[in-house]
């Protein structure tokens, strides 16, 4: 009889959509924060349309001139596409659930929207797309918008057997937020978020410091 294949830690929803049909909880928690920080991240856009301090240029039209701002066009493009996505998963849903709509059709509302049906979306053939889709705007934002300062900070030894590696969690450099975005070891392995309870001690010690 053959052994059933094992997901590891950091597999993907493809991996357990196709394993079992459906998108497991580990994912669909994933995908939610995707969510939130595609939300964040396009608000952060918002302050990089400009680049560095205002241009003004003047445009000749038939004999009058105009002056306006010079928009950085790949922020604006890419905070199109984003819109665009979200409306179309969201239009799925309105598509094919009864009674389901977002409250509005800003990228903010569209957003809220979809967390609200990412349980749906854990059966839907449609939800492995919606995950990558999510999570190549992800990378495209930071590619444009760089990843932000951040700062490290140790929290002890590896909770891996055998491994004499330091963790290391990894918060935005403004101070603003309590829990890591990432614990990592400096062998190179990361720590999954489900096993940060191991940790969530020196953690909390931490950032009331």
């Amino acid at each position: 009889m053959r052994e059933p294949e094992r997901l590891t830690d950091g597999h993907a929803s493809r991996d357990c959509h196709r394993r079992c049909g459906r998108i497991c909880v580990r994912c669909l928690d994933r995908i939610d924060g995707q969510l939130r920080t595609l939300l964040d991240l396009y608000r952060e856009s918002d302050q990089a349309l400009v680049p560095g301090a205002p241009v003004l240029r003047e445009r000749v039209s038939g004999s009058r001139a105009t002056v306006g701002i010079v928009l950085d066009e790949r922020v604006l493009a890419l905070r199109a596409r984003t819109g665009e996505v979200m409306a179309s998963w969201a239009r799925l849903v309105v598509d094919e659930r009864t009674g389901a709509r977002p409250a509005g059709r800003g990228v903010p509302a569209l957003v809220g929207f979809l967390r609200g049906q990412l349980p749906w979306f854990a059966g839907h053939p449609a939800g492995v797309d919606l995950d990558e889709e999510l999570a190549e705007l992800r990378t495209d934002f930071r590619h444009l918008l760089g990843p932000g300062p951040v700062r490290r900070f140790a929290l002890g030894p590896c909770t891996r057997p055998g491994c004499a590696g330091t963790l290391h969690g990894i918060l935005p450099a403004d101070g603003g937020d309590r829990v890591p975005d990432q614990v990592t070891c400096d062998t190179g392995h990361a720590l999954p978020p489900r096993q940060w309870l191991l940790v969530a001690g020196r953690i909390r010690e931490v950032a009331t410091t």
